[in-house]
């Protein structure tokens, strides 16, 4: 994809901007670099020699964006631009840093020589795709790495002076396919506990960028190899050391890893080598579905981003909860519960937002209830599809693929195509009656809490509410259709005190169902 020329409007608004101020600036880093490589940019880089604290709040007005201090110790801000003016442009937002002594001494403070290269404003108006303009600064020779494809660091402080620049390196080099050149590899294992340093949510946004890529799996090796990733999440580690019963073809951390890449082979996005052609056949698939998981959770995340995320930690409390029953079989009961909060607080401590977070911690806790609806092999009842879609809500979906990809990460080569199939099949057969029971569910209720005190005597109380949610259940599933039906049905369930709901002492002898 070459470089589009509808992003020269905002190049031409910082150079007038400019020229009426008495300061310089220079456009700087990946903005560059994507365009000699002939990649759409999705942001700028502005250095200048003004006080960015001062001059981007002007700047923003003058562009029509929003101003955001980044760091103000550093002097760095953020134009965050309109989402109309984001399709337009192509540009979601310009960092602006204050240069301090001057662009060259600005250039050696940079991460790699790809992106030390500086172009004066009233230059870049002539950019275009694959082209390197005239009056470019290269001082630490980017261009030439460039056209070798080569990752190099521009100095040895690098990774001490931004431990971010860990995580950076390695997605430059998935992101770009360029190889990291041996001393910056070399400095990349130095000084990996550099990673412990970095604020939360910095670590996450880079960790998002990771987890749009395809093949993230191998990433994740990678970062592990190095020693980066156990600064980063260390409840991993244990995961690494934990066997699983012999149904399993890997132990814990590397099933996790390879469900992220079957995450991103239900979604497809790669391939999967220990796929038979029907296998991804089977599993449940169509232009909704792909539209669903592209769909945003935040303005920097997708369904299938957190999905991949929540597939890294689905199993993270399987080190905690590793039992041997008596005849010597490995089990991790009660993992899932277990698990969410662990979910939970590893986010929480990366900044991830409050619904990223639900939604993958939601998926760790019932990431096994897709395959528990089929009871004795028989197909999933509509009572039992409801509670699912109840219990998951905004994550039904997600939850059913983050299972199929558990089913596919846990086999792997001994994969049983006749289990796969059982297993799509149900995953399918839920997706088909959501539609139906969200429809049903939107429905005028039949009978309500006044219903219930003046037909039965009940006191307020839980009993109320349960007896509703379950009249609301036996409706949405088709077993009542009428007012009568309903308190016929509420009579049988209070006179029984068939409520799973309300589980206490004073329910079970009858106090708070019949007034005396």
């Amino acid at each position: 994809m070459g470089f589009e020329p509808k992003n020269s409007q905002i190049l031409t608004g910082i150079e007038t901007f400019f020229s009426q101020s008495a300061g310089s600036a220079f456009i700087v880093g990946g903005y560059l670099r994507d365009c000699f490589l002939n990649r759409t940019p999705e942001d700028i880089d502005l250095a200048i020699t003004d006080d960015a604290l001062t001059a981007a709040p002007a700047l923003a007005e003058h562009l029509g964006g929003h101003f955001v201090i980044l760091d103000r110790q550093n002097h760095i801000a953020r134009i965050v631009f309109p989402v109309q003016q984001q399709s337009a442009t192509g540009i979601k937002h310009m960092d602006v840093n204050t240069i301090h002594g001057n662009i060259i001494c600005d250039l050696a403070r940079r991460d790699f020589t790809i992106n030390a290269m500086a172009l004066p404003i009233e230059k870049a108006g002539k950019l275009s795709g694959g082209v390197i303009p005239s009056g470019l600064i290269d001082p630490h020779n980017g261009v030439s790495d460039i056209s070798s494809k080569t990752l190099s660091a521009v100095t040895s402080q690098i990774f001490k002076d931004d431990g971010l620049r860990l995580l950076r390196c390695i997605r430059f080099s998935r992101e770009l396919e360029f190889k990291i050149d041996d001393k910056t590899l070399s400095m990349l294992e130095r000084h990996s506990d550099c990673i412990r340093g970095v604020a939360g949510e910095r670590i996450r946004e880079e960790l998002l960028r990771i987890f749009r890529l395809p093949e993230t799996g191998s990433v994740v090796l990678q970062l592990d190899k190095l020693g980066i990733l156990n600064g980063i999440i260390p409840e991993l580690a244990p995961c690494k050391t934990t066997q699983q019963p012999k149904e399993h073809h890997w132990d814990v951390f590397g099933h996790s890893v390879k469900c992220i890449d079957a995450v991103d082979y239900l979604l497809r996005k790669s391939n999967w080598p220990y796929a038979e052609p029907t296998v991804r056949e089977n599993s449940p698939w169509n232009r909704r579905l792909e539209t669903y998981f592209g769909s945003l959770v935040s303005a920097d995340s997708s369904r299938r981003q957190i999905l991949k995320i929540a597939a890294l930690l689905h199993d993270i409390a399987k080190p905690d909860t590793r039992t041997l029953t008596e005849d010597g079989r490995i089990r991790f009961y009660g993992h899932p519960v277990q698990g969410e909060p662990i979910t939970r607080s590893i986010l929480t401590r990366l900044r991830f937002s409050l619904k990223e977070i639900r939604m993958a911690a939601g998926m760790t806790m019932h990431h096994l209830r897709p395959v528990q609806m089929n009871q004795k092999g028989q197909p999933p009842t509509n009572r039992a599809i409801y509670r699912y879609l109840r219990d998951t809500g905004e994550i039904a979906i997600d939850t059913l693929f983050l299972s199929l990809a558990d089913h596919l990460a846990a086999r792997g080569p001994a994969l049983e195509p006749e289990f796969w199939a059982e297993h799509c099949r149900i995953a399918g057969m839920v997706i088909d009656r959501m539609k139906e029971i969200e429809k049903s569910k939107k429905e005028p209720s039949l009978i309500n809490g006044h219903d219930l005190l003046d037909n039965f005597k009940l006191t307020p109380g839980p009993v109320i509410k349960a007896v509703l949610e379950t009249v609301a259940e036996a409706q949405a599933i088709g077993e009542i259709a009428t007012r009568d039906q309903a308190l016929d049905f509420a009579r049988n369930i209070i006179e029984k005190r068939d409520l799973p709901a309300v589980n206490n002492k004073d329910y079970r002898q009858g106090k708070g169902i019949l007034k005396p």
